[in-house]
C-alpha cells in the first residue's frame, strides 16, 4: 500500500510523515522541496496471536509506503511543485493523505480553516487534472481528424470527455460514476483527484479534544467532495511516540488516549482503499496480507505467489476467532471449522487460508 502526503505549507504535513513513520527528521536534509519516502507495518494484534500458537519464527505485518511530497499553496499546479511531486512518487500512490493545519492561529495572517484549506488543495489537484486531460483529448481530437479511432480510443473519449465535464465543474475525478473497466481506463492517467483522499486535521493539544467533536461535522461538508476526515496532534502524538512503553502508557492514560492516532490513520486508510487482511500462519511465519473487500481465495493466491493462483485447487479455510478458540489447526479440524473452499470464494476479513496448489 503506497500513500501520497500533500498539504499546504506550515500544516505539519512533514511531522506528521515523521510520526506515520517512526523516523526521525534529517537535520542534513538539503532543503524542504525533497520527497521523502518511509515504510511502516500495520499493527496487527491477531498476527502476533497467531505467532504465539503457531511457534512462528517471524511475524510479518502488512506494511504502507508513505510519500512525503513537498508542501504546496495556491497557483501549484501550474508550477513546478508537480513536475518534481508527480515524478517523486506522488502519482504512483494509491491513495493521499492531506494534512490540514488547525494549531498555532496566532502564527497566521489568516484565520485557521481546515475546510477551506482541504478544499484550496482539492482545487490544485483537479487544474493539475484538468492540464493532463486536455492536453490527452486534444491528441485524440487530432488522430480523429485523419482516421477513425479505434474502439478503444472511442471509449477512452468518451471517459475523458465525461472526466473533463466533471473538472470544469470543480468537481475530483473520484466523485464520477464510472464502472469497473472505465475506472481501470482513468486508473491509467494516475490523475490526482482520482485517488482515493484522507484528510488529516492536525491540531493543537489544547485543542483536540473540540476537534475530535467537531470531525462529524466536517465529514458532512467533505462527504460532496468523496473526502474523510480525522484529527490529530502531530506535536501530542510525537510527544507520546518518543517515551518508552511503560511512560507512553501513563502518559496516554492521563490524558485520556485510548488509542494512538498514527493507529486510527492507518485504519482510515486501509478502509479508505477498500481493503482488508486475511492470514496465514504456520511454524516458520505468521503473516497478514492485504486484500480488497470482495476479492477472492483466488486473488488471495495471487496476492501470495503467482504460482499459487496458476496451480490453484482448493482454498483451507478457518476464521481466526475459531482458530484462537481451539488452540490451532488440530482443535478446528477435530470441530470440523476448517473448510475446502473453491476459487470464487470471497474471503473475509481474518480468515485465515492454506492454498492447496498443484506444482
Amino acid at each position: 500500500m503506497n500513500i501520497g502526503l500533500i498539504g499546504k505549507s506550515r500544516s505539519g504535513k512533514t511531522t506528521t510523515f515523521h510520526l506515520l513513520t517512526g523516523t526521525a527528521p534529517d537535520p542534513h536534509a538539503a532543503h524542504k522541496h525533497e520527497v521523502q519516502m518511509g515504510v511502516t507495518h500495520v499493527p496487527d494484534p491477531r498476527v502476533d496471536t497467531l505467532a504465539e500458537i503457531s511457534a512462528s519464527k517471524k511475524k510479518i505485518y502488512v506494511t504502507v509506503e508513505y510519500v512525503d511530497a513537498p508542501a504546496f499553496d495556491v497557483g501549484a499546479a501550474k508550477s513546478d511543485w508537480f513536475a518534481s511531486a508527480l515524478e517523486g512518487g506522488v502519482k504512483n500512490s494509491e491513495a493521499l493523505l492531506l494534512v490540514a493545519r488547525a494549531f498555532g492561529a496566532d502564527e497566521l495572517s489568516e484565520p485557521l480553516d481546515p475546510l477551506r484549506d482541504v478544499l484550496a488543495v482539492q482545487d490544485e489537484l483537479v487544474l493539475s487534472d484538468m492540464l493532463i486531460l486536455e492536453k490527452r483529448m486534444d491528441r485524440l481530437t487530432r488522430q480523429r481528424k485523419v482516421k477513425t479511432l479505434s474502439a478503444d480510443e472511442q471509449m477512452e473519449m468518451g471517459i475523458l470527455e465525461r472526466a473533463s465535464e466533471t473538472l470544469a465543474n470543480g468537481k475530483p475525478l473520484r466523485t464520477l460514476a464510472l464502472d469497473t473497466s472505465e475506472k481501470k481506463t482513468l486508473r491509467g492517467f494516475q490523475f490526482l483527484s482520482e485517488k482515493p483522499l484522507l484528510a488529516v486535521v492536525n491540531a493543537a493539544e489544547d485543542d483536540l479534544t473540540r476537534w475530535g467533536g467537531e470531525i462529524r461535522e466536517l465529514n458532512g461538508k467533505l462527504e460532496p467532495h468523496g473526502i474523510r476526515a480525522v484529527a490529530l496532534s502531530a506535536a501530542l502524538e510525537g510527544e507520546i511516540a518518543r517515551l518508552d512503553p511503560a511512560e507512553r502508557a501513563v502518559f496516554m492514560s492521563d490524558l485520556g488516549v485510548t488509542e494512538l492516532a498514527r493507529d486510527r490513520i492507518l485504519r482510515a486508510s486501509f478502509d479508505l482503499l477498500g481493503l482488508m487482511s486475511f492470514l496465514t500462519t504456520g511454524d516458520k511465519e505468521s503473516r497478514a496480507w492485504p486484500l480488497r473487500k470482495g476479492e477472492t481465495a483466488l486473488d488471495a493466491a495471487a496476492s501470495i505467489h503467482t504460482d499459487l493462483a496458476r496451480g490453484f485447487i482448493r482454498a483451507e479455510v478457518v476464521a481466526y476467532d475459531d482458530f484462537v478458540r481451539e488452540g490451532g489447526y488440530p482443535g478446528c479440524k477435530t470441530k470440523g471449522l476448517l473448510r475446502l473452499e473453491g476459487k470464487d470464494y470471497p474471503v473475509k476479513d481474518g480468515d485465515i487460508l492454506v492454498i492447496r496448489h498443484s506444482s
